[in-house]
């Protein structure tokens, strides 16, 4: 360690030139954006399993305190591609410390909200605040950073990332139990303040440029926003409404065909564009926009659909289902610390194609869930797919950002973040309403079987007939008695085997994915 400008500075021993040397300031910088972006993203899965717990303290109805979900997610998918051209605007250190900021405040008014509707609001202010900073992190890295340190930054905040989602809903519901439900949003608040602070005196990557404001492409704001609220609506509400039954659904879903194909038009015709959708010109970063997106649906339908599991079929609590999951977050963590030297030593395509065969494997094997599933039975599922997470999402950011140009890194950072953020929402949409849909022909099957008189379901039925006259007597009850128990017995069967179908569907789509990886291109020295 030697000393430059005043400041300490990590010189890497084996190069020792200045271009490999570090400011201990930029990594006090980089701490305060990776807190930053782990609580914004946390804090849009945490009130995930403490739904009931809100819809209490603020008198809402079920479909109402779904929105207290939706609501952060709209606005997160709004301002994500906005980030780009806002930290041009205000400059990166004002932008990311007022974002946290306003993050900050918008968790105290969630915290402090009286009604369903005072607590949207402020959701949506999180989620639009929050969805700045994933995308500014990102691009610090590719433009602040020694290449030799940007792989472990990258893991980190891959970790990070990852982490927050998988361990957000668990802890929100730990949080609930041992505390009360405002103290999800509280609990928040130092660390915002803490990554404010560290942000605005560490971080000077990049001036203000004022100019840029007079040419706004509001047009391309409005279309995007049409486009974007319009689809998550109609993802939310469609198996409420009937999907296209529904004249609403069906008019959202034109509205956002319609505004799509509008903004894509004008962001590429506007001579100052919203967003620079001319980066989609580089093969490699289309191609790993689309395997981001693949990505985001094959790490988080599984893992939105095994809590559910645990908790419906199981009876888990919130902490009994974080200490089966963490297992995940412990591999992730494990191989942060080797993911640099094989982002190295191995080309990143040979680590993209073995990263998704072990999420499509690892998948594959979380397919086989049963009323005996315990934590040894989810153990190597969650290893492998803990490896490949860390292996697909660091692979393909290389790939994709490592391709571009500097003037188009801000850019293409917000949009591999949206791509990855869509691919995982929608995904996790049609995975919920599928699991309702196939957990409903499932015990339709098992329905039929009884009015038929199939000897195994009356084999059952008389089984459990015996077991209630034990404590019943002979009696008529005994009798409606186990027909309920076998009514409840094939619901928890007819969901099981719809999570599975689903999960397997899920990792076959990941299996096939990979026929298209040997179409990306090598970069740089590969």
């Amino acid at each position: 360690m030697v000393v430059s400008k005043g400041y300490p500075v990590l010189i890497d021993e084996k190069k020792g030139d200045a271009a490999d040397r570090v400011e201990l300031k930029r990594l006090v910088a980089f701490v305060g954006m990776a807190m930053g972006m782990f609580l914004a993203v946390l804090n849009i899965q945490i009130v995930g399993s403490s739904f009931d717990e809100i819809k209490g303290g603020l008198a809402a109805g079920p479909e109402e305190v779904s929105w207290v979900l939706t609501s952060a997610l709209i606005a997160e998918v709004i301002m994500i591609p906005m980030a780009g051209w806002l930290s041009r605007l205000m400059s990166t250190r004002w932008l990311f410390t007022i974002c946290t900021l306003a993050f900050g405040a918008a968790s105290i008014g969630c915290a402090q909200a009286t009604s369903i509707e005072e607590m949207i609001v402020f959701r949506s202010l999180q989620g639009l605040m929050g969805g700045g900073l994933a995308p500014m992190i990102f691009a610090a890295i590719y433009a602040s950073y020694p290449k030799h340190y940007q792989n472990y930054l990258l893991a980190i905040v891959s970790l990070l990332g990852t982490s927050a989602m998988a361990l957000g809903p668990s802890l929100g519901g730990w949080i609930s139990e041992e505390a009360s439900w405002p103290w999800l949003f509280y609990f928040s608040v130092p660390f915002a303040l803490i990554s404010a602070a560290l942000v605005f005196f560490c971080v000077d990557l990049d001036e203000p440029n004022w100019s840029i404001f007079k040419d706004v492409d509001l047009l391309g704001i409005a279309l995007m926003a049409t486009c974007f609220i319009s689809l998550l609506v109609v993802l939310e509400e469609g198996r409420r409404q009937d999907w296209f039954r529904s004249e609403m659904v069906i008019l959202l879903s034109i509205m956002s065909l319609i505004a799509g194909i509008l903004f894509v038009w004008r962001e590429l015709a506007c001579k100052n564009p919203l967003i620079d959708l001319r980066v989609f010109g580089n093969i490699n970063f289309s191609f790993g926009s689309f395997y981001l997106a693949v990505f985001g649906a094959g790490m988080f339908v599984p893992l939105y659909l095994l809590p559910l599991f645990l908790s419906r079929i199981l009876g888990l609590n919130t902490w009994q289902i974080g200490s089966m999951l963490v297992v995940l977050g412990l591999t992730m963590m494990v191989c942060t610390f080797f993911m640099p030297w094989i982002m190295r030593t191995f080309s990143l395509r040979n680590v993209a194609i073995v990263g998704f065969s072990l999420m499509a494997l690892g998948t594959w094997y979380q397919a086989q869930l049963n009323f005996d599933t315990g934590f040894f039975e989810l153990l190597w599922p969650q290893v492998l797919r803990g490896i490949a997470t860390q292996m697909c999402f660091l692979s393909m950011v290389g790939l994709a950002v490592g391709s571009l140009p500097e003037r188009q890194v801000k850019a293409g950072t917000a949009l591999f973040q949206l791509s990855m953020r869509l691919g995982g929402a929608i995904c996790v949409a049609i995975a919920n309403n599928y699991l309702f849909v196939r957990t409903r022909h499932h015990y339709q099957v098992m329905r039929e079987s009884i009015v038929a008189g199939d000897p195994t379901t009356q084999e059952t039925l008389g089984v459990l007939e015996s077991a209630g006259s034990a404590i019943l007597g002979e009696s008529p009850s005994a009798t409606i008695a186990s027909i309920q128990r076998y009514a409840l017995l094939g619901e928890r069967e007819a969901m099981i085997l719809a999570f599975n179908e689903i999960t397997t569907v899920v990792a076959i789509c990941l299996a096939l994915s990979l026929i298209f990886l040997p179409l990306v291109k090598k970069v740089g020295r590969e």
